[in-house]
């Protein structure tokens, strides 16, 4: 059967994405501060400029968040729908990139992102500049610190879990709870993890001994600073479906309710996997591991913390089905949040959206279902 076949619905409008932008240009914010002027202008100058821009092209300044906090500042699940997000990884720390991202999502679909995704290290401390241009845009920033850069075959490594677990990080985390504390007394919550995918091969801190007393060790840091009341704790697992050669039994490296607000089920329909075929649905790869967390944690929230399909002609029906499949075979998903990234893991792993991708999901998130931030 071909794919299109077998895929629920298959998506094909021709219309144009609405945008701001002028003719023949690309306009990053407005006022014609446009992408070449804003990347060689002063960054607080250029930032300061769009944030106290255009009401025509819903500014960045104090627009309603549709996430809400318990009392005590964590992140509660919506009783009903599901929050959109997207991780667009191209800088550790860039306040330029964080506004470049909001204005492209805004413009491809129409509204912003309720959860954008930023990728930190350890050694470089929470990306606060970054965090604050997201809260001021009502979108919920995703903080995920690495402790190591990249794949292990770099070997450029900030802190391994032996060195957290034994205090030789110490020095770090404390000024990330700091930081995460101040922030979150000024701005609100944040969705948080930390050595993410500890389930599968291929990061530095990756299926050793130490990885589950790692996250509990920088956790607890976070909780003697205070900063726990605002950081919403994500574990994230990597589903073993398709990649069994490479992934373990995800509750091999769970660190205890304690330590987890919500759980993050990661999935990548990635075609350079001999096991993912072109026809493979988001649902196949999901089911077990999602009976499995819903089975052995049934009062924690489960989000889809990272998901995305190879580029190509069937990327839009995969897209398709995938946010269809959320909806109905998951309704405990309460956010997905898809990897619009590529990665240097094995090579290169590229899950991007195009311009056509982006237009079917436009079509997808016009149902009320899916949560973003509509100012």
């Amino acid at each position: 059967m071909h794919l299109a076949q077998k895929f629920r619905v298959q998506t094909g409008s021709k219309h144009e994405s609405e945008s701001c932008t002028a003719e023949g240009e690309h306009q990053l914010p407005t006022q014609g501060i446009y992408r070449r002027t804003f990347l060689q202008a002063g960054i607080s100058v250029a930032i300061a400029a769009y944030l106290g821009s255009l009401p025509s092209c819903a500014a960045l300044s104090g627009a309603p968040s549709p996430i809400t906090e318990t009392a005590g500042g964590k992140i509660t699940p919506p009783a009903d729908g599901c929050l959109v997000g997207f991780y667009r990884e191209g800088s550790f720390k860039d306040q330029m990139l964080v506004v470049a991202t909001i204005e492209h999502y805004r413009e491809a679909l129409g509204a912003k992102p309720s959860i954008l995704a930023v990728l930190s290290l350890l050694d470089r401390g929470f990306p606060t500049a970054e965090a604050v241009l997201m809260k001021k845009a009502g979108i919920t920033p995703y903080i995920n610190i690495a402790p190591a850069l990249e794949h292990r075959v770099h070997l450029n490594l900030n802190a391994n879990p032996a060195d957290i677990v034994h205090g030789r990080a110490d020095r770090n985390i404390r000024r990330l709870a700091e930081d995460a504390l101040d922030f979150g007394r000024k701005h609100g919550s944040y969705f948080f993890t930390t050595l993410v995918e500890s389930n599968a091969k291929w990061w530095l801190w990756s299926r050793t001994l130490d990885t589950v007393n790692a996250y509990r060790y920088i956790w607890q840091m976070f909780e003697e600073q205070g900063a726990n009341r605002y950081a919403t704790w994500v574990w994230e697992a990597f589903c073993p479906e398709k990649y069994q050669t490479y992934v373990d039994d995800p509750e091999l490296y769970y660190p205890g309710d304690r330590h987890v607000d919500w759980i993050g089920i990661n999935i990548f329909a990635n075609l350079k996997n001999r096991q993912v075929k072109p026809d493979t649905l988001f649902t196949e790869m999901m089911s077990a591991t999602y009976a499995q967390m819903r089975r052995n944690h049934p009062e924690k929230p489960i989000m889809v913390s990272e998901f995305g399909r190879t580029p190509g002609d069937e990327q839009r029906p995969w897209l398709t089905d995938a946010y269809a499949s959320i909806r109905t075979d998951f309704p405990t998903l309460k956010a997905a949040i898809y990897y619009d990234n590529i990665t240097k893991i094995y090579g290169g792993q590229d899950h991007t959206l195009d311009a056509h991708s982006l237009r079917t999901l436009r079509e997808v998130f016009a149902d009320p279902y899916w949560i973003l931030v509509k100012r």
